[in-house]
């Protein structure tokens, strides 16, 4: 089985870390979006000609994934105030959400030309390039995001995923050790770093201590199974 994986690492570190983000607990989300979406449609009636409301309100549809109201409801906010780079950033998000990547990296890179100092539409705008298989601007993106918040959590992991995906895995190395400086108990780092070791490097001693570290500090690992097999197959193998 395993053999068949190295050939799709970063498949398996983009499954990693969304089960693992799956996993990390779930809440009753459409009752908490319910209420935001009653209080934002009651800021718009009481100011409707101010943008900020509308913005306000289009993201609590786009976390309610009505993705057709926050669209439309985005665009009134751009309609009142053309340059209100949040409401570009807005857009973008509910365009990748869509499906519509290239009108989300349209909208993501108005956001920055407003404001350049929006430091999350770098963030978003760097998944969305991931997800077009843009690697290389989804790295300058994440590292422009990082620079303003160095201890942003999952920032770092994301960033090692996109040099995954250039097959640069010793970039991929820094960042992930870049993900434990924030939290050393990250298991997705862990992981991730683990089966780079071993499937990209051959260094068993750091494969093992990595992965062993993942299960120690995360016992309901979704993945764990299959971790454990991994860890037989490189204690089984020759020093």
């Amino acid at each position: 089985m395993f053999p068949k994986l190295k050939q799709n690492l970063l498949e398996i570190l983009v499954f990693i870390l969304v089960i693992g983000l799956l996993a990390m607990g779930t809440y009753s989300r459409n009752r908490v979006w319910s209420d935001e979406v009653s209080l934002c449609i009651d800021s718009v009636r009481k100011s409707p000609r101010k943008a900020r409301p509308y913005a306000n309100l289009g993201f609590a549809y786009l976390n309610s994934a009505d993705y057709d109201r926050a669209l439309e409801t985005t665009r009134k906010a751009l309609e009142i105030d053309p340059k209100f780079a949040i409401a570009y950033h807005n857009l973008s998000a509910i365009y990748q959400k869509r499906g519509e990547l290239n009108q989300a990296i349209q909208a993501g890179q108005r956001a920055t030309e407003l404001d350049p100092s929006l430091s999350i539409a770098y963030h978003t705008l760097a998944g969305i390039y991931f997800e077009n298989k843009q690697y290389d601007k989804a790295e300058e993106a994440y590292k422009v995001f990082i620079r303003e918040f160095p201890y942003y959590p999952e920032a770092h992991n994301l960033l090692a995923l996109t040099y995954a995906a250039q097959r640069r895995f010793d970039k991929a190395v820094e960042a992930l050790k870049g993900e434990l400086r924030v939290n050393p108990f990250h298991t997705l780092a862990h992981v991730n770093l683990g089966q780079i070791y071993w499937y990209e490097f051959k260094n068993r001693e750091k494969a093992l201590s990595h992965l062993k570290t993942a299960m120690g500090v995360d016992p309901l690992f979704p993945d764990r199974a299959k971790i454990r097999r991994l860890v037989r197959t490189i204690e089984e193998s020759s020093p």
